[in-house]
């Protein structure tokens, strides 16, 4: 059987891998795969800003409405207040249309439990299996059919959640920079900036869906951090198009990413006696973090790479933060999904409250040093390492690092990438071994 759902949900092209039929059968799949447990016969839907949303939506929540399923529709949101209001109302699951920090042709559909909490591997095979054979399964009587209710006034209750759950201080006087991505977070990101007394400087807030992540947001940083110096802000906060990542621009124009935030917070929370169990992070997570937090009695799990198996280990052991170098950071206290906003506001939080430089908290993380590469294969090349056969390869060449380094090679859940990952003490050793793995790929 074919495959939909990638790392994070099911993305793909606008009417090209992403119809309306598909969003339609999606719609109906999950329906049929809830109506036997749902207690509300509810999904809260919601989206970012890009152009082909409405589309999507209108007709995912067809599929839903033909099995007598109804939507609740907040429209544009971030992730994580959909992930929050989702666990928080009356329904069965949720729905998110985003492609992330993909570009304005892309969309995606990403699914949530009634908990918000991503959809384990086997209820996606399931949704998978009844959306590739929709054809055999009838919709509802005709008098059974759903609807939907429109209201956007439930983003505010996310709003006074995060609020509240951080107790955040006043922010008079602080200069801020945002970068929203013309995405999901353009309206509410400044608006809760400026309520809580910033200086608020903003950028790509427009909420243009044809623009979203278009040479802005968290993977194109730097006009932003140029921005950001010649403005003389005390920080700068970068998005993605559903507002779940942050990259974080300090005054001088220094980038803090995932491994940092992480870091600070570890330590800020250790220190207060609120740090519940290990950090969790992933395999590519830089090993530098792992012997840092190690040094201050903090212990870091690795998952697979995603979001994904993240929430799993958090849930499944009670801790309290992770997250990637990517930016996408997991806080507890607030919720159980990434969430770019809180993560922003949590870091002000500890900078005003310890009083110490954003790079004093830093000064205890020691990175060590890393070759990557993306390489663009084939769907047969992806299928052969995902097989395997470069195991032997790639154990020899980590072996000949002699325990001072590791690889990791993993294949992309949402392009057609085979990225590797060399870590070690010695950069040119480490650029040797990338390009022989490289090299060996395209020989595939």
């Amino acid at each position: 059987m074919a495959k939909l759902f990638g790392t994070d949900g099911i993305r793909g092209i606008v009417n090209e891998k992403l119809t309306a039929q598909l969003a339609f059968n999606l719609g109906k799949a999950y329906a049929i795969v809830l109506q036997n447990t749902a207690k509300y016969k509810k999904i809260l839907v919601g989206r970012d800003t890009r152009i082909s949303g409405q589309m999507l939506c209108s007709a995912f929540v067809a599929g839903l409405n033909s099995m007598g399923f109804s939507a609740i529709l907040p429209n544009v949101l971030p992730t994580p207040a959909h992930s929050f209001l989702t666990r928080t109302l009356e329904v069965d699951g949720g729905v998110m249309l985003t492609a992330s920090h993909n570009p304005p042709e892309h969309n995606g559909i990403k699914f949530c439990d009634e908990n918000g909490n991503k959809l384990s591997k086997e209820i996606q095979e399931e949704i998978e299996r009844v959306a590739f054979n929709i054809d055999s399964y009838l919709g509802c009587e005709p008098m059974q059919v759903g609807g939907f209710e429109q209201n956007e006034d439930l983003l505010a209750n996310w709003v006074n959640h995060v609020v509240e759950t951080l107790d955040l201080p006043n922010f008079e006087g602080l200069k801020i920079a945002l970068d929203t991505a013309n995405g999901a977070g353009s309206a509410v990101i400044p608006y809760v900036y400026k309520m809580l007394g910033a200086k608020v400087i903003a950028f790509n807030n427009e909420g243009d869906g044809s623009k979203i992540n278009r040479d802005c947001g968290s993977l194109h940083l730097d006009k932003f951090i140029a921005e950001c110096v010649a403005n003389d802000v005390f920080l700068g906060f970068s998005f993605d198009g559903d507002a779940d990542r942050v990259m974080v621009i300090d005054g001088k124009g220094n980038i803090i990413d995932g491994t940092d935030l992480m870091y600070i917070f570890a330590n800020y929370l250790n220190k207060k006696g609120e740090l519940k169990g290990n950090v969790i992070s992933t395999i590519v997570t830089n090993c530098g973090l792992e012997n840092s937090l190690e040094k201050l009695g903090i212990k870091l799990t690795r998952t697979q790479v995603g979001g994904q198996y993240i929430q799993r280990e958090m849930l499944a052991t009670g801790a309290n933060l992770g997250g990637e170098e990517n930016g996408h950071i997991m806080l507890g206290q607030v919720g159980t999904e990434s969430d770019g906003m809180s993560v922003s506001l949590f870091l002000l939080k500890i900078l005003l409250e310890t009083k110490e430089p954003l790079q004093q908290l830093l000064a205890g993380l020691i990175r060590t040093k890393v070759v990557n590469s993306d390489v663009c294969v084939s769907e047969r090349q992806k299928q052969e390492v995902e097989n395997g056969v470069l195991t032997d390869f790639v154990d020899e060449l980590e072996n000949s690092l002699n325990n001072s380094g590791r690889i990791v090679v993993r294949t992309s859940g949402t392009e057609s990438l085979v990225r590797v990952l060399v870590e070690g003490e010695d950069e040119a050793e480490l650029k040797r071994i990338n390009d022989l793995i490289v090299q060996k790929i395209n020989e595939l």
